[in-house]
């Protein structure tokens, strides 16, 4: 009988479990658990996929959010029947009901971890606000204010302590860019085209992207800790969308109108389009980074309390069948 050695000259590895690790791309073997060949492929962020998470306990469009896929945190937003002060936990399951904010609020700004968090500007339909608000896993206190009370901004999201804010709505559209040091915010060099509704990602106030707006438009932008710069557009304008990642390497989602499930990547080049929610939304919060990702809440018709988990793969498994 002809062997696989005896026909290609190599003999075929046997693994009880499919292996994780990107070094093992290109691997033909036998998985001796399944009884099967399988062989690997490259993952990244291309193979990514969206999979249902925990439902947030209060549906709501307009949330803040900052995080991690497995550690996040939302907060505000606009109930069914009131702008929330609502302030909620994700462990990567499930979500349970933490201290409130101290002002209540929709369309705010987010940034930093589930256990020292920042909750900036926001309205709630008859006033905008410039408060500054931190967590620091238990409770929310006041800090120094912005500079200038609005909602709707785009924001930096992975540092407390080093955050920046841009864009936004004072009644009229805004370009204006403020950064934060961990105590006291800054005016620094503003947009080149003001918006609101936007979204922005990166890892600091010297680091960031902005993209998307109201208008709906698809313009990018790259922040170097001076100045503003054009880069790649998206390929899908909108606005009221949600963004993960840093400024060289984002994912963007969601958005209006009127509820895409669009999902971009960005690698500091271009956008590149991948796998798109489930569940088309705008009005959503989105954390983590761009290749484990969190989409929270937001509107899909009506509020929801979808919550999606976005993860790219370092590798891929597939079966080896006889066609």
């Amino acid at each position: 009988m002809a062997t696989y050695k005896g026909t290609k000259g190599f003999t075929v590895q046997i693994l009880s479990s499919d292996p994780t690790s990107e070094s093992t791309a290109g691997l033909l073997f036998f998985n001796s658990t399944d009884n099967e060949f399988k062989y690997v492929r490259p993952g990244g962020i291309s193979a990514g996929t969206w999979a249902s998470g925990g439902a947030v306990n209060t549906a709501r469009q307009q949330p803040g959010g900052n995080g991690t896929q497995t550690a996040g945190l939302a907060y505000g937003g606009e109930s069914a029947t009131a702008y929330a002060a609502l302030s909620e936990e994700y462990n990567g399951t499930a979500w349970s009901e933490g201290n409130d904010l101290n002002q209540a609020r929709a369309f705010l700004s987010g940034m930093g971890t589930q256990t020292a968090g920042l909750a900036a500007g926001g309205e709630d339909g008859s006033s905008k606000y410039n408060n500054s608000e931190e967590y620091n896993g238990t409770s929310w206190t006041e800090g120094n204010n912005l500079n200038t009370a609005r909602s709707a901004m785009g924001s930096s999201d992975q540092s407390q302590t080093s955050g920046l804010v841009f864009g936004g709505t004072t009644g009229s559209v805004s370009a204006l860019n403020e950064a934060y040091d961990g105590t006291s915010w800054t005016e620094v060099a503003d947009l080149n085209t003001a918006r609101s509704t936007l979204a922005g990602s990166g890892a600091s106030s010297t680091s960031a992207l902005a993209f998307g707006g109201n208008g709906v438009v698809a313009i990018t932008e790259s922040w170097d800790g001076s100045s503003w710069t054009e880069v790649a557009d998206l390929n899908t304008a909108r606005n009221n969308l949600a963004s993960s990642g840093t400024k060289g390497a984002a994912l963007a989602f969601g958005g209006h109108p009127p509820n895409l499930a669009n999902t971009e990547a960005f690698d500091g080049t271009s956008w590149t389009e991948i796998a798109d929610l489930a569940t088309g939304r705008r009005e959503l919060t989105g954390f983590g980074t761009q290749t484990l990702a969190l989409a929270v809440a937001g509107n899909s018709g009506s509020r929801t309390t979808a919550t999606e988990e976005f993860t790219a793969p370092d590798v891929v498994i597939k079966t080896v069948t006889d066609s």
